[in-house]
């Protein structure tokens, strides 16, 4: 059962220069995975991440249906998104829209994330979403 939706704990203090930085770098991450398509098929701030036209992240700016918050949107296995928002509830969140199936916001709007964190997640929600040859091929190397 997804966690309940609550409202941002804090506001954001990064600037739209070090948000355009940290959508960047997101991007490089996701472009870092195989055959991994990142796009922003709305000509706006956001992304989608996909893998075989399954998606599976995206990088949300100011989005209008989480409080305004700015930052990764990815899937998760059962369990994560809870496990997650509560040891956290400033730095994660339940995304609308996709909360509700498991997916977890991590804020990029605040202080410097946890590039490792968020990278272990992004590879996290690569794998629910890419084929099973990709997966395999992923940890055989």
């Amino acid at each position: 059962m997804p966690a309940p939706r609550t409202p941002a704990t804090r506001p954001a203090n990064a600037s739209m220069a070090v948000l355009h930085e940290r959508k960047a770098r997101f991007a490089a991450l996701g472009d870092g995975l195989p055959e991994t398509v990142v796009s922003s098929p709305w000509g706006n701030e956001h992304l989608t991440l996909e893998v075989a036209g399954k998606r599976f992240g995206y990088y949300l700016s100011q989005h209008h249906g989480d409080d305004g918050r700015s930052g990764a949107v990815l899937k998760a296995a059962p369990g994560v998104q809870e496990l997650l928002v509560e040891a956290d509830p400033d730095r994660f969140w339940v995304p609308a829209f996709l909360g509700r199936h498991g997916w977890v916001g991590i804020r990029l709007d605040l202080e410097e994330p946890d590039w490792d964190e968020l990278e272990t997640l992004l590879r996290d929600a690569w794998r629910l979403a890419a084929p099973r040859r990709l997966r395999d091929a992923d940890q055989a190397g």
